[in-house]
């Protein structure tokens, strides 16, 4: 076993676009998920670490051009499930593009980050 991954927390390096990305992909999933779910426990505790995170990333200043966003697994898979959500409401709803292509596959290899993660 690899002793050093134990204590390794779970960070993602963003950089100025990253974070705005990840900003509307959580708004954008946590507005989709409560018009189109049914409330449970698990939905509302995962809205809840979303929203907590979302703020996280509200109070970071927007002059920063690079960083390293410590991530709880709570919040790793959080988000990796908006991430999945987000690719697939584009792909059903906006039109095949070269443009709508880059995009999903630049999130989806965030994606590929954060499930390395768990």
């Amino acid at each position: 076993m690899d002793r050093p991954n134990l204590h390794r927390l779970p960070t993602l390096a963003l950089n100025f676009n990253d974070l705005a990305s990840v900003r509307s992909i959580i708004r954008a999933y946590i507005t989709y998920t409560r018009r189109v779910s049914r409330p449970t426990r698990e939905r509302d505790e995962q809205i809840h670490v979303l929203e907590s995170l979302y703020l996280r990333l509200a109070n970071i200043p927007v002059n920063v051009a690079d960083m390293a966003l410590l991530l709880s697994v709570a919040e790793v898979a959080a988000l990796d499930c908006a991430i999945a959500g987000f690719c697939s409401f584009v792909r059903k709803k906006v039109s095949p593009s070269r443009e709508r292509d880059e995009t999903l596959q630049d999130v989806e290899r965030m994606r590929q980050v954060l499930a390395r993660m768990l």
